[in-house]
C-alpha cells in the first residue's frame, strides 16, 4: 500500500504555517501553491528524503518572507459595517483569522519559531536546526516571541 508523500492533515498545518507568517489568506494560498508545484518537480528527490517536511517549511518560510516584505503591517478590512446576523456565526473563525493577522506582524524570526513551535510538526531541536540557531537561543526567542503575541492579541486599556 502507497502512502500520501504530504498527507492532507499535514499540508493542512502548513498552509496553517503559511497563513501566520503572512496573515493573508490569498498570499498563504499562493505561496502553498507555488511550494507544492516545487514539490511536485522533486517527487523522486522528496518520496526518499526523510526530512521532507523540514524541506517543506524552509520553502514556504522563504517564499512568505521574500513575498510579504511589503505588506507587514497592512490588516485588511475583515467586517461590513452592515453585518447580517446570518454572517455573525462564524465567530470562531474571524477570532483565528485575526490572530493570524497579529501574528504576521510579529518580526522575525520569532514570529517563524512560534508558527513551527504552536504547529506541533517538529521538535525544539528540528526548529532551531530549521532556524539555524542554537537550542537555547531558539528558548529566548520563543519566550520574547510569545510576550510580543500578547501585547498584540490583548486588546488596548
Amino acid at each position: 500500500m502507497q502512502t500520501a508523500l504530504l498527507p492532507n492533515a499535514t499540508l493542512t498545518e502548513f498552509y496553517r504555517f503559511a497563513l501566520l507568517l503572512t496573515g493573508n489568506l490569498k498570499l498563504a494560498e499562493q505561496v502553498m501553491a507555488e511550494t507544492l508545484h516545487d514539490a511536485e518537480g522533486r517527487l523522486d528527490e522528496l518520496r526518499h528524503d526523510s526530512h521532507r517536511y523540514t524541506w517543506l517549511a524552509t520553502h514556504i518560510r522563504q517564499r512568505c518572507l521574500r513575498d510579504n516584505a511589503g505588506n507587514m503591517h497592512e490588516i485588511p478590512r475583515l467586517l461590513r459595517d452592515e453585518q447580517s446576523e446570518a454572517e455573525s456565526g462564524e465567530v470562531l473563525e474571524i477570532e483565528a483569522f485575526i490572530v493570524a493577522q497579529r501574528f504576521s506582524t510579529l518580526p522575525e524570526p520569532e514570529r517563524s519559531a512560534l508558527a513551527l513551535f504552536y504547529l506541533d510538526l517538529f521538535t525544539a531541536e528540528e526548529i532551531a536546526k530549521l532556524l539555524k540557531m542554537e537550542l537555547d537561543e531558539l528558548g529566548s526567542l520563543l519566550s520574547r516571541g510569545r510576550q510580543l503575541l500578547d501585547d498584540a492579541v490583548q486588546p488596548s486599556a
